[in-house]
């Protein structure tokens, strides 16, 4: 019985289970899709959802006569075509940034313009969903795009000996969506649709489908169409009627047949359950996608399967057919197809009691073919945001065959309001194509936008050591780490003329903005782009401030590195402290504000006072105990503030008192560990090295210790107190016997500065005073650290087991081995160093030494005495971000509202089409091969800038990976012939390609040398 019993709870549990994932399985079979952005480029100069909202508004004809505006970029219509002299057409299709996406001029020549507006129209997209590309990338994006002419292609084929390698994915639909997939590298579903007119919209339904199904977290879904080729207009006069007047009257009594249109459209969507806290435009409830069957004819439509096919979407959706108030239909404009969308349209939504609209976005542009169906629903998104809608342009008089009597239906010929009921107010969008295939979408408005995202960062614990810098699930917002308010603002381009029309887009942006929302802007900024090669970032105090840097950017600098470069944080040592440092800082910061109290609660427990009240009050900051004390707590709230803000070290060190904390930011010691050692080394500083003084002598250590030893019988009395720079070293020691050293050197013509100090730090007055701290210190016992520390003791790295008492005696009593310190660090490759400390008093001592070396750097401070962090922190943030690091701009700025709208990326366009690919001279075919690689490189380089379409060999540099050049392998096969013909060598293939590979043209030049 006992047995029984529990094979039946174990069924029954497993009943459960099984119910609870066969409902979990429905729900996501059916789970809403969000909208979260959008990108158009459309008739009428329409290129964002602003612009495309007031065409509606306004109920503007963006139809053109197609002559007047083909201006040299596409071929006049054929004399053959009856009535194709009106379109909706693009303007500058020939214009593309191929730069920002690393194509070649060559290539971009051959590539259809359709693939080129796709790409640009996907980044607005995402710009406008405020997805960096590092989220898509991480979500493996699917890519689901509408195509269905060829128009760039088969102009091509009247020349046959222009065909080259970039032709066939040039003008292959397949590699419309191909090509998006693999610049911007999304590694989910890529596929281009082709159901002629409805193209777009089923591009979305596949979308809707593979989102479900879980196959990809986000999707780019969308079409594009571009008209090119005027056979293609005389092909579709053959099929489908063209207006003779030149307008689309869609529902009208005069309707007389389509026009042909261009445009394009995408779609940003992932599933609602991913979209937390992000803006929402639109919800997807469901699609649906059918086939017209065998009717009277291939093109002709049929209303049972249209009627069956909105049922179904519906259906998906879990909608009732009343609850849709709004429905964006096909309606081309023809006299027979209008009135049979209508009859299938009335059937299924013709009965309830809230008024219905119809509408054709067709009467603005014409029929944009493949990317009919998104422009629509795109549409329909933007009545539901706005809730009114648009008016029929030419609606006069309703078709006599369209009969809307005792339904709830009617096509507004003006603009009106949108009908809602208790809930978020839906709409419907239709498309059909000419081949039969159907697709149709119910969207609704977003129940609620998001709230204003306004969350602190929580108290951290630890001790500037590293810590996980978190970040968002899925694509979600994250609950906010850092605090609005900062204005710091930083932009970024792949060139670097962007930058100008990028910032006075922000300063328009920033337009009577309160800091507040000036703010928020910063953070969206910081949170919502990607982050791209040539960079811009500005702090300033308040709005009109940063309004009038922006309106002074002037350009860019050089690229940032590929790679982020590597950081040292630089710990000074006592001298920085000024009475007030660390007030704002203490205010602004909690992360700050978190690891100082709890160093003051480690301090109060050691020595009885508070680091938080002599921090306040600054009375006693010029005695060496508490200004070596708070100085060190101030510099791990520095560290902790640096890595919460994605700034991780590669190396540490510190100067005199620094190198404890700069152990502690290490892991080395922990916070006990550090304010013990320091209390103790202060106190024996202070008994040892009272009433001596130290000075900055502008010579080497070793010209130095020369006039120390001048000196005779009181040389015993001074020392090298530090060896900061090539030609910058203190003298410390005995106030009489340190003022004749600087005599000394002043006599020399040296220039001498005389430290406001009132001890002998670094000399022999600490003579014993390293022993008893040692000896006080028996009991340390350092962990083993885990970021690199270089002593200022040793000036090298710090080895396993050194930092014992016995280093803390001589790091008290020996010289600051400062300058050989950061020459170690340069050594290993670190260009950044990051100056932790109340008051910067290393950087002229730190670029002298990295200058000596021929190290390219950069070095920033952190606080500055009596400055404003906006004028210091901020500023050194936005060096380090100019300098290539990856900062985490959530946590520095906090999560920016969602209804924060960021001006669009300014496309730096030029031309580029059939023909006009630059042409280069050859190189000199006789080379020298052993003796002059240098020359066989600028071979390599010509060969690679002939290749790509370059006309500046500087785009071509001899140090680049040539995998960043991404050339095919038929061109690479080309360029081996071209250096065996013209160089009269023989190049192995596999060589030549795992040097293509991993090597650079310098690389390349020696293979080819060594084989001759």
């Amino acid at each position: 019985m006992t047995d029984q019993r529990k094979l039946l709870e174990r069924a029954l549990v497993q009943l459960r289970e099984t119910r609870a994932r066969l409902a979990a399985a429905e729900r996501a079979a059916h789970e809403p899709i969000s909208v979260l952005g959008a990108g158009v480029r459309l008739p009428g100069d329409v290129a964002d959802l602003e612009a495309f909202w007031s065409l509606l508004r306004d109920g503007v004809d963006a139809v053109t006569p197609s002559v007047d505006t083909l201006d040299g970029h596409r071929p006049k219509p054929a004399d053959r075509v009856e009535n194709g002299r009106w379109a909706g057409l693009l303007t500058e299709v020939d214009g593309f940034d191929a730069g920002f996406f690393g194509i070649a001029p060559a290539e971009a020549a051959k590539m259809d313009p359709q693939q080129r507006l796709v790409l640009e129209v996907a980044w607005e997209a995402m710009e406008d969903a405020g997805l960096p590309l590092e989220t898509l990338q991480r979500a493996g994006t699917g890519v689901f795009l509408g195509v269905y002419n060829s128009d760039y292609l088969t102009l091509q084929y009247g020349e046959p000996a222009s065909i080259n390698t970039y032709t066939a994915p040039g003008g292959a639909h397949s590699v419309l969506a191909n090509r998006v997939s693999y610049l911007l590298n999304l590694r989910g579903p890529s596929l281009a649709v082709d159901t002629a007119c409805s193209s777009s919209l089923m591009a979305v339904h596949l979308a809707v489908r593979a989102l479900r199904h879980g196959e990809c977290d986000i999707a780019l879904a969308g079409g594009v169409n571009v008209i090119l080729n005027p056979i293609s207009t005389l092909v579709t006069e053959k099929v489908l009627p063209l207006a003779p007047g030149g307008r689309c009257r869609t529902f009208d009594a005069a309707a007389d047949g389509i026009i042909r249109a261009e445009g394009c459209g995408v779609l940003v969507l992932t599933r609602e359950s991913l979209a937390g806290g992000r803006r929402v435009r639109a919800v997807i409830r469901g699609t649906a996608a059918n086939h017209d069957g065998r009717t009277n004819g291939l093109t002709a439509p049929n209303p049972r399967a249209q009627a069956d096919l909105l049922r179904r979407a519906l259906d998906d959706a879990g909608a009732r057919p009343e609850e849709v108030t709004y429905i964006e239909a096909h309606g081309t404009g023809t006299p027979l197809g209008d009135p049979i969308e209508v009859e299938a349209l009335r059937e299924v939504y013709g009965d309830g009691t809230l008024p219905c609209a119809l509408g054709s976005v067709k009467t603005n542009f014409g029929h944009q073919e493949a990317a009919a169906g998104v422009t629509g629903l795109i549409k329909a998104m933007l009545v539901l945001e706005h809730e009114q809608v648009p008016p029929n342009v030419h609606l006069r008089r309703l078709n006599p065959e369209i009969d809307l009597t005792g339904s709830r239906l009617s096509a507004p010929a003006a603009l009106t309001g949108l009908a809602r009921g208790e809930h978020a107010p839906m709409a419907a969008v239709s498309s059909f194509g000419f081949g039969g295939a159907n697709a149709h979408a119910i969207l609704q408005a977003p129940s609620a936008p998001p709230a204003s995202i306004d969350a602190g960062a929580g108290a951290p614990t630890g001790t500037g050591a590293p810590a996980g810098r978190g970040g968002p699930t899925g694509i979600g917002v994250p609950a906010g780490r850092g605090t609005l308010g900062k204005l710091v603002l930083p932009l970024s381009a792949r060139d670097p003329a962007a930058l100008v029309p990028l910032a006075r887009a922000y300063a328009e942006r920033l337009v009577g903005c309160d800091t507040e929302r000036a703010a928020a802007v910063c953070a969206a900024a910081g949170t919502r782009r990607t982050h791209l090669a040539h960079r811009l970032c500005l702090a300033a105090t308040d709005p009109a401030e940063l309004m009038a840097r922006l309106g002074e950017v002037e350009g860019g600098g050089p690229a940032v590195p590929p790679r982020p470069p590597r950081v040292a944080f630089v710990f000074s040592g006592q001298g920085s402290q000024w009475a007030g440092m660390g007030t704002e800082l203490l205010r602004r910061e909690p992360v700050v504000a978190a690891e100082v109290a709890a160093c003051d609660a480690v301090v109060r427990e050691l020595a009885g006072w508070s680091v938080l009240e002599q921090l306040a009050d600054g009375g006693r900051l010029h005695e060496t105990e508490v200004a070596q004390v708070a100085i060190g707590a101030l510099q791990l709230g520095l560290a902790a503030l640096w890595r919460s803000w994605g700034i991780e070290p590669a190396a540490v060190t510190g100067h005199s008192m620094g190198e404890v904390t700069a152990a502690c930011a290490a892991g080395a010691l922990d916070r006990a560990q550090t304010f013990d050692l320091l209390l103790r080394r202060a106190r024996r500083a202070e008994e040892g090295a009272a009433g001596g003084a130290m000075a900055s002598i502008a010579l080497p250590p070793d010209r130095v210790r020369a006039l120390i030893d001048a000196l005779g019988a009181d040389r015993g009395r001074a020392g090298i107190g530090a060896v900061n720079g090539p030609r910058s070293t203190v003298v410390s020691g005995e106030r009489q016997v340190v003022t004749a050293v600087c005599a000394a050197a002043e006599r020399l013509g040296a220039n001498v500065r005389r430290l406001p100090s009132r001890y002998g730090f670094h000399s022999p007055m600490l003579d014993g005073q390293d022993d008893l701290l040692a000896a006080e210190l028996a009991d340390l016992r350092p962990g083993p650290g885990t970021v690199p520390m270089y002593s200022t003791v040793t000036g090298a790295l710090v080895q396993p087991g050194q930092l014992g008492a016995a280093h803390w005696g001589r790091n008290l009593r020996d010289a600051v081995r400062f300058s050989p310190a950061v020459s170690a660090i340069a050594a290993t490759g670190v260009t950044v160093f990051v100056e932790l400390g109340p008051h910067p008093v290393l950087l002229r001592d730190l670029g002298e030494t990295l200058e000596e070396a021929g190290v390219r750097y950069r070095a920033v401070g952190t606080l500055r005495r009596d400055q404003p962090l906006s004028a210091t922190l901020d500023r050194s943030l936005a060096d380090l971000y100019r300098a290539g690091l990856d900062v985490d701009w959530e946590a520095v700025l906090g999560a920016a509202p969602a209804d924060v709208a960021l001006p669009a990326y300014p496309w730096q366009r030029r031309r580029h089409w059939l023909g006009e690919a630059p042409q280069r001279a050859d190189l000199v075919t006789t080379v020298p091969l052993a003796e002059r690689t240098g020359t066989i490189a600028l071979f390599v380089r010509r060969r690679i800038a002939d290749a790509l379409g370059f006309d500046d060999l500087e785009q071509v540099p001899e140090d680049r990976p040539l995998a960043d050049f991404a050339l095919d392998s038929l061109v690479i096969v080309e360029m081996k012939g071209q250096a065996e013909n013209e160089l009269g060598v023989t190049v192995p293939l596999q060589a030549l390609l795992r040097v293509m590979q991993g090597g650079t043209a310098l690389d390349l030049a020696a293979m080819i040398a060594k084989e001759s």
